[in-house]
């Protein structure tokens, strides 16, 4: 963990270096960066939820489920 911190650290000391528009640029550079890693991680794969629900459809007969389905009356 020291490693990270040498590294914030002189990440720090060369943005104090930095005027203030730059820092500002940065700051949302930052933040665009992290909002687009948080997206990532949210996104749900299509085949992760392969099977979610299936004791629903246990002991349904489909073919009768899809013709009540279909009748409107």
């Amino acid at each position: 963990m020291a490693a990270k911190t040498v590294n914030i650290d002189t990440i720090l000391n060369q943005v104090r270096q930095l005027d203030y528009m730059d820092k500002i640029n940065l700051l949302e550079r930052v933040i665009s960066l992290i909002k687009k890693e948080n997206v990532v991680k949210e996104q749900v794969k299509l085949t992760s939820i392969n099977g979610l629900g299936s004791e629903i459809w246990e002991n349904m007969d489909l073919d009768k489920y899809v013709e009540n389905e279909r009748q409107w009356d």
